[in-house]
C-alpha cells in the first residue's frame, strides 16, 4: 500500500467539505485519478476509526421512509459524535457535511437542538465548532497509566499542620492503585472514610486475572499478594476506614462475554465474594470500561451482573457495600449503565469527574466546571435519574502536559509534581473553565499544563456541598505527596 496515496486522498477529501454526501462518489474520483480501492478504505480508517462500509450504511439508513428518518437520523450523530476518536480528525470536513445533511432533514420534522436534557439526546454541531476537534467527553484514561511513586513524594513536605479534629461529613473515597503500593506507608489517611484497593483484572469467563499477556504476574495480582497490602489495610482498620476492592474489566470483549454468560457472572460472584472475605473487607467497588456504544443486550446482562452479585453480597455481608464507577458523561449519554435500574442495586456511584480532554485529543481543562461540556452540565444528568445522596463525585489529583508545538508523549503529573512547577511559572486562570494552567519546558519541549489546584477544587467541593452529593472521590491516593494542600481543603468543606 502506497502511503503517499493515502496521505493524498485524505488532503483531499479534507478540501472538499462541499463534496456529495455519498462515500462511493468520493470513491470513484481517488480512483479514477490513480488510487487504489485499499488505499482508499485505509484513509477513510486512518481519519475516522470506521471502515467506510459502516459509513455508507449509516448513509443508506437515511434514505429510510420518512417516519423514521429522524429517530435513525439522531441515533447516527449520537453513534459518530461520542464514539469517534480524538486523534482521527483529518476528514472532518467530511462529517460536517454529513451532519449538516442529516441537520436538514430534521428540521423538516422539528428542531432537534429543541429537544430537552432528559432526553438524552447531543445537539448538532454547528459548521463552526466542526472546523475544530470535537469536544467530547472521552473514556477514562487516567485508569491505565501508572505514575512513578516516588515523583510524587519528591517534593518537600508542608511546614503548615493539618488541625484535624474529627472526621470528614461527607463520604472521602480514595483509589490505591497497585503502583503506589511502594509509598502506601507514607500516604496520609486521616481524612479518608474508603479507601479502594485497585484493583484485579476479570476476564470474560468471571475468572481473577493472576498471569498477564506477558506471562509475567498481574500487577494487582501481584498488589493483592504483597505483605505490604496487609500492612496498608490494617493501618486503615485503626483508622475506622472502610476498605473496599476494586474488580475491573477494560476490555469489550471479556466485558461483552461475562455479562452475558450465566456461568461466567457465577464465576465472578463466586470470585468475589471469596476475595471480599479473605482480606474481611466492607465492600466491592466495580469499575467496567466499556469502550463504544454497547448494545441493548451488553447492557441488560451488565445490570443483571450487578444485581446479582449485589444480591449475592448482601444475603453473605448484610453490612457490606456495593460502589459502581461511572463515566461522567453517562448521565446524559447512556452507555453500559442503565442508572435508574442500577440506582437500586448499588450503595453510590463513584462518578468519574475527569479526562474531559485526554493525552488522545488537544490540551484542555481535565474537570471543567463551565464551558461547551462541562462537570455541572453532565452531573445534572445524574440527578435526575439518581439520588443525589448515592452519588461520589472523583476529582483528579494530577494533571497532564501537553506539548505546545509538535505532536508528541503527553506528561502526567501527579498533584505534588504540578503545584511545585506551577509555582514557578505564571499560572493563568480560565472563568469559564474555572480551572488553571501554565506553560513551562521539560527537557526542552514546552508544555501546557492543565490542572486542579486549591482555587478550581474548592469549587468542586462547593458544588458537592450544594448538590448535597454522598462525597468525593480521590484518583488517585498519594499523588499529592507531601503536599497538604488538600487535605486541609477537605478540612475546610466537609470537616467542619
Amino acid at each position: 500500500m502506497r502511503n503517499d496515496y493515502v496521505k493524498v486522498i485524505k488532503d483531499y477529501i479534507a478540501q472538499k467539505p462541499e463534496y456529495k454526501f455519498t462515500l462511493n462518489e468520493l470513491k470513484n474520483d481517488v480512483v479514477s485519478a490513480g488510487a487504489t480501492e485499499e488505499e482508499f478504505e485505509e484513509a477513510v480508517k486512518q481519519a475516522t476509526g470506521y471502515h467506510p462500509s459502516m459509513l455508507q450504511q449509516s448513509l443508506n439508513n437515511l434514505q429510510e421512509p420518512l417516519a423514521q428518518k429522524q429517530y435513525k437520523a439522531t441515533s447516527l450523530i449520537s453513534k459518530i459524535i461520542h464514539s469517534i476518536s480524538l486523534r482521527e480528525r483529518l476528514l472532518i470536513y467530511l462529517f460536517a457535511s454529513i451532519l449538516l445533511f442529516v441537520s436538514s432533514l430534521i428540521n423538516v420534522f422539528g428542531s432537534y437542538t429543541r429537544m430537552k436534557p432528559q432526553e438524552n439526546l447531543v445537539s448538532i454541531p454547528t459548521p463552526t465548532l466542526v472546523q475544530h476537534p470535537l469536544n467530547i467527553v472521552r473514556e477514562v484514561y487516567a485508569n491505565l497509566r501508572p505514575i512513578d511513586p516516588s515523583r510524587a513524594f519528591s517534593t518537600p513536605k508542608s511546614n503548615v499542620p493539618l488541625a484535624v479534629n474529627s472526621k470528614p461529613k461527607k463520604e472521602v473515597f480514595g483509589f490505591l492503585p497497585y503502583w503506589m503500593l511502594p509509598k502506601g506507608g507514607e500516604i496520609d489517611l486521616s481524612l479518608l472514610t474508603s479507601v479502594s484497593i485497585f484493583g484485579l483484572e476479570v476476564d470474560g469467563e468471571g475468572n481473577i486475572v493472576t498471569v498477564g499477556s506477558t506471562n509475567e504476574v498481574d500487577k494487582g495480582w501481584e498488589m493483592w499478594k504483597d505483605p505490604t497490602l496487609d500492612q496498608f489495610i490494617g493501618r486503615a482498620r485503626d483508622k475506622n476506614i472502610k476498605i473496599f476492592l476494586t474488580i475491573k474489566a477494560f476490555s469489550n470483549n471479556n466485558i461483552e462475554k461475562l455479562v452475558l454468560s450465566d456461568d461466567a457472572q457465577k464465576a465472578l460472584i463466586a470470585n468475589s465474594l471469596y476475595l471480599f472475605s479473605s482480606k474481611n473487607l466492607n465492600g466491592i467497588n466495580l469499575d467496567f470500561e466499556y469502550v463504544g456504544k454497547p448494545g441493548e443486550n451488553i447492557r441488560d446482562g451488565f445490570t443483571r451482573l450487578v444485581t446479582n452479585l449485589n444480591a449475592e453480597l448482601k444475603r453473605q455481608y448484610p453490612k457490606s457495600q456495593l460502589t459502581l464507577d461511572t463515566y461522567i458523561r453517562e448521565g446524559n449519554v447512556p452507555g453500559l449503565f442503565d442508572l435508574k435500574l442500577l440506582e437500586a442495586q448499588v450503595d453510590a456511584f463513584v462518578v468519574m469527574g475527569y479526562d474531559f480532554n485526554t493525552p488522545d485529543g488537544t490540551a484542555g481543562p481535565i474537570a471543567p466546571m463551565g464551558g461547551e461540556i462541562n462537570m455541572v452540565g453532565s452531573m445534572q444528568g445524574y440527578l435526575e435519574k439518581v439520588p443525589a445522596d448515592k452519588l461520589i463525585l472523583a476529582v483528579p489529583y494530577y494533571g497532564y502536559g501537553w506539548p505546545t508545538k509538535d505532536a508528541g508523549d503527553v506528561a502526567i503529573l501527579p498533584y505534588s509534581v504540578i503545584i511545585a512547577e506551577s509555582k514557578k511559572h505564571t499560572t493563568i486562570w480560565n472563568e469559564t473553565w474555572q480551572t488553571p494552567s501554565f506553560t513551562y519546558v521539560d527537557n526542552g519541549v514546552e508544555r501546557t499544563a492543565h490542572f486542579d489546584n486549591v482555587r478550581s477544587m474548592g469549587i468542586k467541593f462547593d458544588y458537592v456541598n450544594a448538590k448535597n452529593l454522598k462525597g468525593i472521590g480521590i484518583w488517585a491516593l498519594g499523588y499529592d505527596g507531601y503536599n497538604s494542600d488538600l487535605q486541609r481543603l477537605i478540612i475546610d468543606k466537609f470537616a467542619n
